[in-house]
Parts: structure tokens; C-alpha cells; sequence
């Protein structure tokens, strides 16, 4: 396995406050009183535990309550645990609550396998007897079997990994899971079907070893799904919950179509660090959002994508270093990032480094952008970070981009053969981005019929990245507006 030794890893910490209240339910009948009524577990895979949920007990009276026992009802067979006020076991006895006060019962759960590609209903209930009197509050699980990829080499620099058999398929079967990195040998082939889903765990993700290949094969209509192995609805929009999918250096025709790839540091991560006349990744229809760092970064890259969202990050929607060769059709990079004061552009062209005191050039053979937006809630969304000693030739074409030209070193965008029939500072008027949704809300957007036709007409792109038609008169971005 190759390990680039340049490589140093994007640092990023997020921290997550929530609080959330809720109303305490009463049961008129009986002597307590609960803060829920069922504790319900978001879908859990099977085999492994899922996240601890909590209620409260609660003694309404002035007088002690004794409840005479609290235990599971499936007993010793229930898939549940159970704590009470900092107690395990399935049952106790004689509990006693003084007057007006309350304890926490504390709840986890483990399920088997049940060969089912969807998630099955497992439930239970904790039962109070108080004095003769029995209330209940119920558990709610859904377990979803899953195939697992765990590490088995551990002293690494990039951490815990598992080489995966050459030449394999992931199918839309079941879930795929992955704890460490999962890493595609070099001479084989990972496909990866339409509809299927791959969680990773935290700090884990997909790499594609020096001569390896990763193929995407999703669809507008049936995504292939990259998202954290946490599905508690809490982690929902949580950033940074997993890491990225690397493309190493010399990893060869990488395709990724049809994908959501959400909620990690890095979206796609390509490094191919030398010039390259076959693209080492294509890209279709995938949106790329929620990340902690980067949506797609690239080093020195080359890469060809077409109906493409590069969505919210807390750094760059796309960031594309030490030069490379890029061809960009029909793209949106849109960053309202709302998670902490981002001071950097939606999307960065850069073409030097600088390492132990010396500068590094890069030639950026090629940066084309056409019919794409380039916006979001910072004056400007765009950085041109140029060694003039080098190659850095790019070009916007029928795009619209947000700039601001009252800054101290505008940029200047008066050379036509790199800036051609833009439309500037005028905003798109998107759905929701700040929930991550760059569809064209209003026919009134600037976007809307203003794409040029021979752009779309060169690249073969008939579809949007949601696989609606083009008509004959494009609108600008990833998205088809429907009249």
C-alpha cells in the first residue's frame, strides 16, 4: 500500500451543542409519571450496539414512593439493556423515589441479524409496578443488517485498514459499514451498484491504492449514498462524522455517477500529482455537501464532471491545488455554510506550495467552467491563488459569480479569454442553501434559460443532475428549473 508521506491531514475540529426538551407525559392512573412515552432507537445495525437513550422517572406527590420493581419485559431474551440511576440489569426491586424528585433510566440495544434488506421493528418496554399498579413505557428499535469491513492492519500512519478483495461488487442488498479505511488493491476494481448505501465510522472511509480503480454506478433517480454510520437523527446534518473517499495518486479511471456523498471532512479527495492526459476521475450527477473541510479536493488532479454539486463545506466548496486539468460543465459550487465563520471562497484554483522554506510551482494545464455557478454568502466565492512563474490557465465561460469588486486587490476579470459572457453578483435564488438545496427556486433567477445551448450541446449533457430534461434554452448550474 502506498502511503504519501507529503500528505498532511486536514485538522478539523466541530463542536455540537444541543439541548432538547420535552413535554412530561402523565399517566392519570398511575403514581409516576414518565418524560416519554415510548423511547424510540433511529435504525440500529444489527450486531453492533446502538447509541444510549435516557428518561426520566418522576415522583409527583410530596410523599416517597416505593416501586416495588422496574424491569424488561422480554426478561433475560430482551435485545435491550437496561441502568437504572447508575445500576445495570434487566430487573430491580424497591426502588424509592423521595417526594417531588425524579431518576433516570438509561437504555441501549444490540440486535441480531435478520436477513432482511430493510429495517425490521424490534421492540420491548420497561414495566413499573408500584404498589400493584402497572405502567409501562415502550421501546422502539428497527434493525437493519448490514456487511461489515473492519481493519485488519493496524500500524499504519493513516490509521487502521483492510485491503478488500480484488474486483468486487457492492450490491444494493444491504448497507455496507466501514470501520478503518477500506482500500481497493492495486490492479483491482471496486464497483459499487445503484441504490447502494456505505456508512463509515468515524475517522473511516474508501481509499483506491496506486493502479486501483473505483466505479460508481448510481443513477439521478437511485443514488449510491456515502454518509456517516450514525443515523440517530441528531447526526442527520452533522459534519465530519466520517472521512472521505481518497483517490490516491496513480489510482486509475476512477468513475463516481449518481452519488450523495454527506456529512464527511473530505467529500472526494484526488490526488493524481503528476500531468495526465486520461481523466483519473470522472464525475456525473453526485452532489457533495455537509462537509467539515472540503467538498472535492484535488492535487494536482485530473478530472471531467458534469451535473455536479459541490455543496456547503466549512473550507471550500472545491479546492483545486498544484495545478492539474479540469473541465467543469453544468456545475454548481455553492457554500452558505452556517456552522462557524468561514473566511474562504466557494472555490480555490491554486498552482504552487510552499514547503521548508522554498516555493514549489505547478502548471494548471487547463481549468474550464462551463455554464456553472459560482456563489454564496461571502463578497467573493472565488480565489485565484497564482504563481506567475508557471502555468495557470483557466477559463469561466457563461457562468455566474459572485465577486467583489470593492476589495483592495479585486479580481480582475477584463481578460476575455478567461472570463466570458459572466453574469456577476447576481444571486441564483436557490431553493434552501443553507439546508443544501441549489435547485432554482423562482423562474426569475438569472440562472434560468441563460445557459449557453452549445456548451451543453458539446459536453452530451441532455440531463440535469436530478435526470430532468434540458430543453433548448439550458439554464445555468447543475439544476433544470421546471416551469
Amino acid at each position: 500500500m502506498k502511503i504519501l508521506s507529503w500528505a498532511t491531514p486536514v485538522l478539523i475540529i466541530v463542536a455540537l451543542l444541543s439541548s432538547s426538551c420535552k413535554k412530561d407525559i402523565l399517566n392519570t392512573d398511575g403514581a409516576l409519571t414518565f418524560s416519554v412515552d415510548t423511547v424510540l432507537f433511529d435504525t440500529v445495525f444489527t450486531t453492533i450496539g446502538s447509541a444510549t437513550r435516557q428518561f426520566k422517572i418522576y415522583n409527583p406527590s410530596s410523599d416517597e414512593i416505593n416501586i416495588s420493581s422496574i424491569m424488561l419485559a422480554g426478561g433475560q431474551q430482551s435485545k435491550y439493556r437496561m441502568n437504572v440511576d447508575g445500576i445495570a440489569g434487566i430487573s430491580f426491586s424497591d426502588i424509592t423515589i423521595p417526594g417531588k424528585d425524579s431518576l433516570f433510566v438509561f437504555v441501549d440495544v444490540t440486535l441480531d441479524p435478520n436477513n432482511l434488506s430493510e429495517p425490521a421493528i424490534v421492540t420491548d418496554s420497561v414495566i413499573f409496578n408500584t404498589n400493584g399498579n402497572i405502567q409501562d413505557v415502550d421501546l422502539v428499535a428497527f434493525g437493519w443488517d448490514a456487511d461489515f469491513t473492519y481493519p485488519n492492519v493496524f500500524d499504519n500512519p493513516i490509521g487502521p485498514y483492510r485491503f478488500l478483495d480484488c474486483d468486487i461488487t457492492w450490491a444494493s442488498t444491504e448497507p455496507h459499514v466501514i470501520y478503518g479505511w477500506a482500500v481497493v488493491p492495486e490492479g483491482c476494481t471496486l464497483t459499487i451498484e445503484e441504490g447502494t448505501r456505505i456508512y463509515s465510522h468515524k475517522g473511516s472511509g474508501i481509499i483506491v491504492d496506486e493502479g486501483g480503480t473505483l466505479i460508481v454506478n448510481g443513477t439521478p433517480q437511485n443514488q449510491v449514498i456515502f454518509a456517516s454510520d450514525r443515523l440517530d437523527d441528531f447526526y442527520e446534518d452533522q459534519a465530519g462524522e466520517w472521512n472521505t473517499i481518497w483517490l490516491y495518486a496513480g489510482s486509475l479511471n476512477n468513475e463516481i455517477h449518481g452519488a450523495l456523498i454527506k456529512n464527511g471532512n473530505i467529500g472526494v479527495r484526488v490526488d493524481s500529482l503528476a500531468a495526465n492526459s486520461n481523466p483519473n476521475l470522472v464525475m456525473s450527477n453526485t452532489i457533495i455537501e455537509n462537509m467539515a473541510g472540503i467538498s472535492l479536493l484535488s492535487i494536482e488532479g485530473t478530472i471531467q464532471a458534469y451535473n455536479c454539486v459541490f455543496g456547503n463545506a466549512g473550507q471550500y466548496s472545491a479546492a483545486l491545488t498544484r495545478g492539474g486539468t479540469y473541465d467543469f460543465y453544468h456545475c454548481t459550487f455553492g457554500n452558505y455554510w452556517v456552522n462557524g465563520n468561514r473566511q474562504t471562497p466557494a472555490l480555490l484554483l491554486n498552482n504552487w506550495i510552499e514547503a521548508d522554506g522554498a516555493i514549489y510551482s505547478y502548471n494548471l494545464q487547463r481549468a474550464y467552467f462551463g455554464n456553472c455557478i459560482i456563489y454564496g454568502n461571502n463578497q467573493t466565492e472565488l480565489g485565484l491563488d497564482e504563481d506567475i512563474s508557471t502555468l495557470f490557465n483557466f477559463k469561466f465561460d457563461n457562468c455566474i459569480l459572485r465577486v467583489n469588486f470593492n476589495d483592495d486587490e479585486p479580481i480582475d476579470v477584463s481578460n476575455n479569454n478567461e472570463f466570458s459572457d459572466m453574469i456577476y453578483n447576481q444571486d441564483p435564488l436557490f431553493v434552501d442553501p443553507s439546508e443544501n438545496n441549489f435547485a432554482l427556486d423562482s423562474s426569475i433567477s438569472p440562472a434560468v434559460n441563460a445557459g449557453n445551448a452549445q456548451i451543453t450541446n458539446d459536453a452530451g449533457i441532455s440531463t440535469d443532475v436530478l435526470g430532468i430534461f434540458r430543453d433548448s434554452n439550458p439554464d445555468i448550474g447543475a439544476y433544470e428549473r421546471q416551469q
